[in-house]
């Protein structure tokens, strides 16, 4: 019986180890810790990489909560977050500084993928990440996880939008958990 009951127990070890390994690129090797509690919070930037910041002395933050807006969408607050803009008569685009609310979710199989987008296998891979910016475009960016731990997020942006002006410069983005 003993034999049994300590066969059972290693297994149950096993499997929760399994189900805790790496996920992103450049995350943990395991972690205890769900995805959703590693990435809600408060996140402040501390590096762009790619692109010229604005305004380095200006904190950027992006709050991710838990408050479900939609099955699987949840609410989310943008200050200071530099994004690239486009006009979508001329095509000229540039950066800007925008603090606004939105949503964000994590990307699944189910998602549509866009040709071109590159971010399938990621979708795949549960390592994206959709930004909605109610900044009065309509654009949806797809991110990918480069890391997710509890107290960083690296991610790189692969946007899929039907306008091909946005997001001509890829960029990297390193945040730190402020709460």
């Amino acid at each position: 019986m003993k034999g049994k009951t300590l066969t059972y127990l290693l297994m149950v070890v096993l499997l929760s180890f399994n189900s805790c390994k790496k996920t992103y690129d450049e995350g943990p090797g395991f972690s205890f810790r769900t995805k959703m509690s590693r990435i809600t919070g408060t996140w402040k930037l501390v590096s762009m990489e790619g692109v010229d910041r604005l305004s380095p002395s200006v904190d950027q933050f992006m709050e991710l909560t838990k408050d479900e807006i939609s099955e699987g969408v949840y609410k989310a607050k943008f200050t200071n977050f530099q994004e690239e803009f486009c006009d979508w008569v001329t095509y000229e685009s540039g950066d800007s500084l925008y603090s606004t609310v939105g949503s964000w979710k994590f990307t699944t199989k189910e998602d549509y993928f866009v040709e071109g987008c590159g971010i399938g296998e990621d979708s795949r891979n549960k390592q994206g990440l959709d930004l909605n910016m109610d900044n009065g475009l309509y654009a949806i960016e797809r991110w990918k996880i480069l890391e997710l731990r509890n107290d960083k997020l690296k991610l790189i942006n692969n946007v899929c939008l039907d306008n091909s002006c946005f997001y001509i410069h890829n960029r990297i983005l390193i945040f730190e958990k402020v709460d």
